[in-house]
């Protein structure tokens, strides 16, 4: 790995100190993950000291680690909640523009700090940058998560020094590469008894079969940051959508639904006594599971959890997706931030809706 500019610590020593520093003075800061445009549903990322702030919104005091719960949000309606890791957190409601407003609100009613790009001026925060660009790298190297973003997050003020215009291809592979800042959304959907929690649980390290927490429930929901050979993903196991009786359950699986809609990667996984699943839009990846125990060859791949085959295929499936290597491999410029479009075009421009989108855009 390539030194750090001006002799300063790397991004895991930048972040082990921000996050020491928020935790420390109990903060929690609340940006908008999926842009400002109205989605299916919408993700709000809390930082720092979470649980409190979801205790207050949801009157819920525990929050293990990978839990994804179908909480109340109060006036302003249901919506998933998860913990991802001890310092990260996930609320999804719906991605109605006023929904949202008023959820960021009761927020900040609750002690949760905004944060977003427009409200920070990077100078101040680094002021060993030689300019604007390298401040801007400097930010994105604290925030990503993958490790195969610091190499070239070092690289781009050298690139954009050296050319500062941007074409087509180089807007939209950025679009592509900042999925190593901000992980992108995977889910995992399919029927119950085909794998799909063995294999949440063999790509999240750890053994854990968790039931939606909601009365009379007992569907596997699982959640959690997920390095995929180098690409940090948000990965989301959920079933198939099906028929219910169940009040709670519809809510939870219309949920689903919507989160499956405006994931950056849909995988639908079965096995061969199992249809595939009924989903909202045509799965990125189609994935037959307990393949020991029956073949089939219909799927993109086939996959035995016990036996660790074809769980690395899929790891670098799902990787070279979200981000392909010839988008690592280029040597143009990557809009790392939406404020360099300034210097690609000379003009000052307004901060675009998130477009990373689905794969293949």
């Amino acid at each position: 790995m390539k030194e750090h500019p001006n002799g300063s610590g790397g991004p895991a020593d930048r972040r082990s100190a921000a996050t020491s520093c928020t935790k420390s003075r109990g903060r929690c800061r609340c940006v908008l993950a999926t842009g400002s445009a109205p989605g299916p549903i919408a993700i709000i990322q809390l930082t720092g000291d979470v649980i409190p702030i979801l205790a207050r919104l949801t009157g819920r005091d525990e929050w293990p680690i990978g839990r994804l719960r179908l909480a109340d949000f109060g006036a302003v309606g249901e919506g998933f909640a998860c913990r991802l890791a001890e310092d990260v957190a996930e609320l999804m409601p719906h991605g109605g523009r006023r929904i949202v407003q008023r959820l960021m609100s009761r927020l900040i009613e609750l002690g949760g700090e905004p944060a977003g790009p427009a409200e920070t001026d990077e100078r101040e925060l680094y002021p060993e940058a030689r300019d604007e660009v390298e401040a801007l790298m400097l930010a994105a190297l604290a925030r990503a998560r993958s490790p195969l973003a610091i190499d070239l997050l070092l690289e781009q003020p050298r690139r954009w020094r050296s050319r500062s215009t941007l074409t087509e291809e180089d807007e939209a592979r950025s679009r592509r590469l900042n999925r190593l800042i901000e992980p992108p959304v995977v889910v995992l959907a399919g029927p119950s008894n085909v794998g799909k929690s063995t294999l949440s649980n063999a790509l999240l390290g750890r053994t854990m079969s968790i039931a939606l927490d909601a009365p009379a429930t007992t569907r596997d929901y699982t959640a959690g940051l997920i390095d995929l050979g180098g690409l940090v993903v948000r990965w989301y196991d959920t079933p198939g959508l099906r028929r219910t009786d169940d009040a709670i359950e519809r809510k939870a699986i219309a949920l689903a639904g919507r989160l499956m809609e405006q994931a950056a990667l849909l995988i639908a996984m079965t096995d061969a006594e199992h249809d595939w699943p009924r989903l909202p839009r045509p799965a990125d990846l189609r994935v037959a599971g307990r393949a020991d125990l029956g073949h089939r060859d219909d799927g993109d791949l086939a996959i035995c959890t016990p036996r660790d085959e074809g769980v690395g295929a899929l790891a670098a499936a799902v990787r070279d997706r979200l981000v392909p290597p010839a988008d690592l491999a280029a040597a143009g410029p990557w809009r790392l931030d939406e404020r360099l479009s300034e210097l690609s075009s000379g003009r000052p421009e307004g901060p675009g809706a998130d477009r990373t989108g689905p794969v293949g855009g």
